[in-house]
C-alpha cells in the first residue's frame, strides 16, 4: 500500500508536488561543506598557546561538514499536497489540512526564502529539514531550496482549500 492510499483502499490524488532546485540544493551544500574545510584550516593555522579557540574552530568546521552531509541527505525529498494534508516524499506528514489556519506568504510574513508558511490552530513536535520545511509551534515553514513558481502555486492551492473546506 503507497503512502497516499488511505485504509479504505482508494488513493488520494496529489495536488500539487513541490521538490528542491538541484542547483540551489547543490550550491548551499557546497557553501556548507566549503565552510567547515575553512574553519577547519583556520584551526590548524593557529598557535599552539591558543588550544581553546583552536579546539572550539575545529569543532564548529567538523559540525558544519556533518550539517553538509546531513543536508545532502534530508534534501532529496518533495513535498506533496492531497486533499487532506501535507506530506514529504518519505511519508512525514507536514500539517492536515484542516489544522491549517492561514497561508502567509506576503513579503514580510515569518517563512524561508522562495516560499511560504502555514499558521495551524493546533501545534505540533518541531521538526526541520534544512532548505525544505521547519515546523515551530503552531507554525510550518515551506521553501528555501525550493523554486519559487511551485511553491506560490502550492500556497494558492492550500488558501482555497482553506477558504473553502472540502467535503
Amino acid at each position: 500500500m503507497s503512502d497516499l492510499e488511505h485504509e479504505d483502499g482508494d488513493a488520494e490524488a496529489i495536488l500539487a508536488r513541490l521538490e528542491p532546485s538541484q542547483p540551489r540544493r547543490f550550491m548551499g551544500i557546497a557553501l556548507q561543506l566549503a565552510l567547515g574545510l575553512f574553519l577547519i584550516s583556520l584551526a590548524i593555522s593557529f598557535p599552539r598557546e591558543q588550544m581553546g579557540v583552536r579546539l572550539l574552530i575545529l569543532v564548529l568546521g567538523g559540525l558544519m561538514l556533518y550539517f553538509g552531509y546531513r543536508m545532502w541527505q534530508l534534501t532529496d525529498v518533495a513535498l506533496i499536497l492531497t486533499k487532506t494534508e501535507l506530506r514529504d516524499s518519505r511519508g512525514r506528514l507536514l500539517a492536515k489540512i484542516d489544522n491549517v489556519r492561514e497561508v502567509s506568504r506576503g513579503a514580510f510574513a515569518l517563512k524561508p526564502s522562495h516560499g511560504f508558511s502555514l499558521v495551524l490552530h493546533r501545534g505540533d513536535r518541531r521538526a526541520w529539514v534544512p532548505g525544505i520545511w521547519w515546523r515551530l509551534g503552531t507554525r510550518v515553514g515551506i521553501g528555501g531550496i525550493t523554486p519559487s513558481q511551485p511553491a506560490r502555486y502550492m500556497a494558492e492551492m492550500i488558501a482555497a482549500m482553506i477558504a473553502r473546506p472540502v467535503e
